[in-house]
C-alpha cells in the first residue's frame, strides 16, 4: 500500500512539471487548413517567423548558437572568432574579402503567383515568389581584429570608407558606418536586405485537399505547406511546422491577399490603380499619353 501511494506521488508532480515545461509554438497553426483555389496573385499581409529555424547560412557567423568552450580552455576573442577570421585586406587599398555577419533577417514582404495547368486545372501548374528580407547588425570590429593582416588603419573613419566600399560592391548592404569603440577597435552598423527569388522560390505546385506541395525549379526536396483560401484572403502554415518554401529565414505561415486590378492598392505587376480608362487601364497598367 505504501509503494502504491509513492508511486502515485511521483506521478502526481511529475506530470504537471512536464506539461509546464513543454515548449511554446509561436507560430502554430491558428485557423483551419481548408484548401481552395490559391491560382492567382498574392502579396503579403502578415508572416511569422520562428526562431527555432535559423537562416543556415546566417547561422555559420551569427551572434547566437556559437559552439560552447570546452573546460581548462580559454575563451576566444568575442568579437574575433568566426566574423574576423574572414576579413582580408590587398595591402591598404581597402577589404579584398570579408563575409559579413548577420542574424536571421526579418521578412519585409513576400509575393506569390501560382498559375493553372496547362490543360486549365486548378490543382497544378506553376508558381513563383519572391521574398524581401532586411536585417541591422551592429558588431564591434577589435584592434586585433583590424591589425592582425598588417593593415592598420588611421582612424575608424579610414576602416568605415572601405568597409563602406567593399559593402556597396557585394550589393543590398547600406546605411553602413563606423565609429571608435574606445579599445582601440571600431563599432559598425549596416543595413542587410536581399530579394530572394530564383529556382529556389519557382517552380511546378499540386494541391491535394489542403495541402500544397512545391517542386523546386533548382531539384531540392519539394515543400509542403497547409493552405485556406477565403475570398481574397489565403494562409499558409508550414506542413508539419516545416520552413515554408525553402525560405531561409524560418517563414512559418504566410497571410496573404489577392491581388485584384481595381482594389485602390498598386500591387506588384501593377503600375497604377484604381484603373480610370484614361491614365490606367482595366488591367492596372498606365496609358501612354497620345
Amino acid at each position: 500500500m505504501r509503494g502504491g501511494s509513492a508511486a502515485v506521488f511521483v506521478v502526481g508532480v511529475l506530470v504537471p512539471f512536464v506539461a509546464g515545461c513543454r515548449p511554446t509554438d509561436v507560430c502554430a497553426e491558428t485557423g483551419s487548413a481548408c484548401g481552395g483555389d490559391p491560382v492567382g496573385s498574392w502579396a503579403e499581409t502578415d508572416v511569422c517567423q520562428d526562431p527555432t529555424l535559423q537562416d543556415k547560412i546566417a547561422a555559420k557567423q551569427t551572434y547566437f548558437n556559437q559552439p560552447l568552450v570546452p573546460g581548462g580552455q580559454s575563451p576566444p576573442e568575442v568579437t574575433s572568432t568566426d566574423w574576423c577570421s574572414s576579413l582580408q585586406y590587398i595591402g591598404t587599398s581597402g577589404i579584398s574579402f570579408f563575409a559579413l555577419p548577420r542574424d536571421t533577417p526579418a521578412i519585409q514582404g513576400a509575393f506569390l503567383s501560382y498559375s493553372a495547368g496547362s490543360d486549365g486545372s486548378h490543382t497544378q501548374g506553376l508558381y513563383t515568389t519572391l521574398i524581401t528580407s532586411s536585417d541591422k547588425t551592429s558588431i564591434n570590429y577589435s584592434a586585433s581584429c583590424l591589425q592582425r593582416f598588417g593593415y592598420a588603419p588611421g582612424s575608424c573613419a579610414d576602416f568605415a570608407a572601405a568597409f563602406a566600399a567593399y559593402g556597396s560592391s557585394l550589393g543590398g548592404i547600406k546605411e553602413t558606418s563606423c565609429q571608435d569603440s574606445g579599445d582601440g577597435g571600431c563599432l559598425c552598423s549596416y543595413l542587410s536586405e536581399s530579394d530572394a527569388a530564383g529556382t529556389d522560390l519557382s517552380g511546378i505546385w499540386s494541391s491535394d485537399g489542403h495541402v500544397i506541395t512545391h517542386f523546386a525549379g533548382s531539384g531540392v526536396l519539394p515543400t509542403q505547406v497547409d493552405y485556406c483560401v477565403q475570398g481574397n484572403q489565403m494562409t499558409l502554415w508550414g506542413h508539419d511546422r516545416t520552413s515554408i518554401l525553402n525560405s531561409p529565414a524560418g517563414l512559418r505561415t504566410l497571410v496573404l491577399r489577392k491581388v485584384v486590378c481595381g482594389d485602390g492598392i498598386v500591387d506588384r505587376g501593377e503600375e497604377c490603380d484604381p484603373p480610370d480608362q484614361t491614365t490606367c487601364s482595366s488591367t492596372c497598367q498606365t496609358i501612354a499619353a497620345q
